[in-house]
């Protein structure tokens, strides 16, 4: 007896749910008109409405004679009543004909969100939430190689840490060598280096920079070596060139006393004119030689000028290229900096945190909250839900997982409380 109460209890409610239902578009309704004939006393059938229409985007449903019928938000008793009166009128009859509307069937439901096939389906009475999840293909379950996906990106981050750190190091060294050469001082490593100078790797990179700083002294001292060679032997040429200028000197000093000589045998006439031109010939031939070494020493003097000028210079591009260096090295040196604290997030991501989320959020798909979200009165609701709450057609329903990550939490909680608060409870129709 029990049963039966419960059984006529259910179909009571469902009874109710139907008649208190409000169409849409996308049902589709059948319709059926008849009317009782006086002369006969049998039930004549109207052939052009029975069949099934459709309730169009409009909200209305096209019937033969008399039009359309405004179906949107009404009852089927409605529909039904409209459709006798109308016809009533359309046909003159004395009385209105007997008109019954039917839902064949309901437009579709959807369901969105952590489901295995999310999508649009169709609507039957007394569909639960949890039923329509089911009919969704169940909750989303987390994929089984989500874990290997994780072990993947924890072997392309270590992979990437090893090639950072050792180029962090590299730079550390090539900052140290840079330092060293502008300071014209030997090169001193940090202790980053220093303690980690018998590892091969470390110990190969400091010597290399080691022997780079090397080349590049010894590069720079053959070429001021050179240029100095060269300032020697000016010197050395400027100093034979002022002994000859000397000595030019002297025999120039003669030569004048032996032309001054020679010119007063001639006005006596105890001399040969022959014999003064030769001497001022020759007097004249060693001014032009002792010119000619003068303007020699004053050429090595402006080469040895050059010479000094082209040390600083060499010392000024040296130096300015090494600054460059430096300069290149810190900014790279930051971004490798940079780019071995994102691999170390990345790797803390793939062996630690991204896992652990995982496995704490496995019952986040098993136990996840439902909404459902439903148009009332022209106005779009979002309704909290649970399990057992009945849907409506053209609801939908969305599931959402239970992350227990705290920045997603604190999300998550925010957005149901807001939902929540703006809900309504739900009601069967």
């Amino acid at each position: 007896m029990a049963a039966v109460i419960v059984l006529l209890g259910s179909t009571g409610r469902q009874a109710m749910a139907e008649a208190a239902y409000k169409l849409g578009p996308q049902d589709q309704l059948q319709v059926k008109v008849s009317d009782l004939r006086a002369g006969t006393g049998e039930a004549y059938q109207w052939q052009a409405f029975n069949g099934d229409f459709t309730v169009g985007a409009s909200g209305r449903i096209a019937l033969p004679i008399i039009g359309e019928v405004d179906a949107n938000g009404r009852t089927t008793t409605d529909v039904a009543s409209d459709i006798a009166e109308r016809l009533k009128t359309k046909a003159g009859l004395a009385t209105k004909p007997d008109a019954s509307v039917q839902i064949v069937k309901y437009r579709p439901y959807y369901v969105m969100g952590s489901v295995e096939k999310p999508g649009e389906y169709e609507y039957r009475p007394q569909l639960s939430v949890l039923q329509a999840v089911s009919i969704a293909g169940g909750l989303q379950r987390v994929p089984t190689d989500i874990l290997l996906q994780f072990v993947r990106e924890a072997v392309k981050a270590q992979g990437d840490i090893q090639e950072y750190v050792t180029n962090r190091l590299a730079l550390l060294a090539r900052q140290s060598r840079l330092d060293a050469e502008l300071r014209e001082k030997p090169i001193a490593f940090p202790p980053e280096l220093e303690s980690r100078a018998k590892e091969p790797e470390i110990a190969r990179i400091m010597n290399e920079e080691r022997l780079a700083l090397e080349t590049r002294r010894a590069s720079l001292d053959a070429q001021i070596v050179n240029i100095k060679k060269n300032k020697d032997y000016l010197t050395d040429q400027i100093a034979s060139l002022s002994a000859k200028d000397s000595t030019t000197g002297e025999q120039l000093e003669i030569m004048k006393q032996e032309l001054a000589r020679i010119s007063s045998l001639v006005s006596k006439g105890l001399s040969a004119m022959p014999r003064q031109i030769e001497t001022s010939q020759t007097i004249a031939t060693l001014e032009s030689n002792r010119l000619d070494v003068q303007i020699a020493v004053i050429r090595a003097r402006q080469d040895i000028s050059r010479a000094d000028r082209d040390i600083l210079e060499i010392k000024d591009q040296r130096r300015n290229a090494a600054l460059q260096e430096a300069a290149e090295t810190r900014i790279k040196l930051s971004e490798v900096t940079a780019r071995l604290e994102g691999a170390k997030n990345l790797l803390y991501q793939a062996q630690v945190r991204s896992p652990a989320t995982v496995v704490s959020n496995s019952e986040a798909y098993s136990k996840p909250e439902y909404f459902i979200l439903r148009r009332h009165a022209g106005k779009a609701q979002t309704i909290p839900a649970e399990d057992d709450d009945l849907l409506q057609p053209g609801d939908v329903v969305r599931v959402v997982p239970r992350i227990v990550d705290p920045r997603a939490a604190d999300t998550q909680m925010s957005s149901t409380r807001g939902a929540r608060a703006s809900g309504e409870p739900l009601k069967d129709f």
